[in-house]
């Protein structure tokens, strides 16, 4: 103890008179004073702007749409297609008539709404740059085909048609067409992402563990381009879904098939306007004021200034009567990857709670699960198949499949009921893999850290991402994927009414479509949102019941303060880091991912 006291008094006599040190000291403490009062600044700037932006919110008012005749629903093809509308804390700001964010059941509920709606004359449909799935599409499409029988018309137009907004408004009854627009109407193609020599760049390197010939959601992380097996399966789901479109269009425009295969492979894009009129893909060419006096006549109005344009949201929007049904069809949204981000996609601990929580609510006398999901943590959907197979024994589910519901999207759901698919819905991809980052070559290399260790055991330091793993951790990780693989084809097994030898050979990590899936028996039927509510319905013998929607969505002040809080913590890093932060922002995504996943990478379509 003396020796100890007295090597302090030591050390703390040089320090003493040392005015080098004192010198360091101030300029530490100084340094973590400016660096800390900008972090305190920042913090306080982003609050303020919090709490005038709330205050904003709270003294605004929002213009409310009132029931009008001669109204008509302007369906705005811009923007990002979502499962669900969400509040936007920021469309105060904007008062131009435009979708900041388009929620697929807020599209579905207008259409309906306009459909029964003696007030609303028609649909007019514009073109302006929607990113959606073409099982989304699909939705909708089908929602404009049942409108059609009100009478009502609908009329589409565009400066520039995307392929999938083209397919949307082959619908309609006249499409128009800027006379200097264009028309993009080529076929499908998928360009799958691969960040392999990017992660070779920052010096990690994926150690893989899969089961499954065509489970290809690994490719990006070990190879360059595509695998013989992944090219095979992405080539059938492209021509299957391909099929799919040139059918619809072709009911649609009294065009034959052939017809149309003609004008993709002619590239229409960089055509004369008028070729595509001789085509027949479209009616007429129009500039917009010629547009108006169009709709107004359709309308039966006397001049376009005696028509409303109403938006998706403010028909949505519209107060409807209260139905006095006490039963309830639950309708519970899986949407996004599983456990893969802490804040975006589905969580998997909520949405058991929230499972259990409808099964026990005497109320609800049906669930439909609406899943649009790619997959993610193997984990994570296994909790999520038991929970619906403990729901299933207390009353009807049945799923709804969206534009995915592949590996862990189809593993949750499997075990329902019964499983509605659209044709173009990619599903499937029944096969896991692991992953488990060595990032050795970043961390000593490029940082310039070193490590040392001290174990009680042979692997008691795994994992390690500054180190490979032996052969022995990678042959035990092997084991477990396959052991997660076999619970997999079980699962499916169990919930599909197969064996699991039938199963193994449909399996393999593989994709298909919605309408392979219904030939394979890994889906039921072909049908909508709407169907899988209706056949619910009918299983739980509730003729007259009310549609509820879970999770409940969050209010325009939660959104504020959630994309507030995300934007602060990403501009910090940004900050500091500078040129560092997109290292940091893939080791951050791949710090949430579980080390075994079942998940389906697929390529976007267009």
């Amino acid at each position: 103890m003396h020796f100890f006291a007295l090597k302090y008094r030591k050390y703390k006599h040089f320090g003493t008179h040392d005015q080098p040190t004192k010198k360091m000291k101030q300029f530490f403490k100084t340094t973590f004073a400016c660096v800390l009062g900008v972090f305190i600044a920042g913090t306080i700037l982003i609050w303020i702007g919090v709490i005038m932006t709330i205050g904003i919110i709270s003294v605004s008012t929002v213009p409310t749409y009132k029931e009008k005749n001669n109204t008509i629903l302007y369906l705005n093809l811009k923007g990002e297609l979502y499962e669900r509308s969400k509040e936007n804390p920021l469309s105060l700001l904007y008062s131009e008539k435009s979708e900041m964010s388009l929620g697929l059941d807020d599209i579905l509920k207008a259409i309906k709404t306009a459909k029964d709606n003696d007030n609303i004359k028609g649909i007019y449909i514009e073109a302006n740059g929607l990113f959606a799935g073409y099982a989304s599409i699909d939705e909708i499409r089908q929602a404009l085909l049942d409108f059609k029988k009100s009478g009502k018309f609908i009329l589409a137009y565009g400066d520039q048609y995307l392929q999938k907004e083209y397919y949307l408004a082959s619908v309609a009854d006249s499409i128009f067409l800027n006379p200097v627009g264009m028309l993009d109407f080529r076929g499908l193609s998928a360009s799958p992402i691969f960040y392999k020599n990017t992660l070779d760049k920052i010096g990690v390197d994926m150690q893989i563990f899969r089961v499954g010939t065509f489970k290809s959601a690994v490719e990006p992380y070990t190879t360059t381009h595509m695998s013989p097996a992944n090219r095979e399966q992405t080539e059938v789901y492209l021509h299957s879904i391909w099929e799919h479109v040139v059918q619809g269009i072709s009911q649609a425009r009294k065009l034959s098939p052939r017809q149309l295969n003609a004008c993709a492979d002619s590239l229409m894009l960089f055509r004369e306007e008028t070729r595509a009129v001789q085509a027949g893909l479209i009616d007429a060419l129009a500039y917009r004021p010629q547009m108006k006096q169009k709709l107004a006549r359709m309308a039966h109005a006397d001049k376009y200034e005696d028509l409303t344009l109403a938006s998706v949201t403010e028909i949505a929007g519209l107060p409807r009567k209260a139905p006095s049904a006490q039963d309830i069809i639950a309708v519970v949204y899986a949407d996004g990857e599983i456990d893969t981000s802490p804040n975006d996609g589905i969580n998997s601990r909520k949405l058991v709670a929230e499972l259990d929580k409808i099964g026990q609510d005497a109320a609800i006398k049906g669930v439909v699960l609406r899943v649009n999901s790619p997959g993610g943590s193997a984990f994570g959907s296994e909790q999520l198949w038991e929970a619906v197979d403990r729901l299933k024994q207390l009353k009807p589910v049945a799923v709804s499949m969206g534009d995915y519901a592949a590996s862990g999207g189809y593993y949750l759901s499997c075990g329902a009921h019964r499983i509605f698919a659209d044709a173009a819905t990619l599903t499937g991809s029944i096969g896991i893999f692991g992953m488990v980052p060595d990032a050795s070559a970043l961390l000593t290399d490029k940082i310039g850290l070193t490590f040392d260790e001290v174990k009680t055991n042979r692997y008691g330091n795994f994992p390690a991402i500054h180190r490979a793993m032996t052969p022995g951790e990678k042959a035990m990780m092997q084991a477990y994927v396959e052991r997660g693989y076999d619970l997999f084809v079980k699962r499916c097994a169990q919930g599909r009414g197969k064996t699991a030898d039938d199963i193994r050979k449909i399996a393999e990590g593989r994709v298909w479509t919605g309408a392979d899936a219904v030939k394979l028996g890994l889906a039921d039927q072909i049908g909508t949102l709407g169907d899988a509510i209706t056949w619910v319905a009918g299983r739980a013998h509730t003729p007259d019941y009310r549609r509820v929607d879970y999770p409940v969505k969050k209010t325009i002040y939660e959104e504020l303060l959630s994309e507030l809080g995300s934007y602060s913590r990403t501009s910090l890093e940004k900050w500091i880091l500078g040129d560092r932060y997109r290292p940091l922002d893939i080791l951050k995504q791949i710090q949430h991912l579980d080390p075994v996943q079942a998940r389906a990478e697929i390529g976007h379509i267009d």
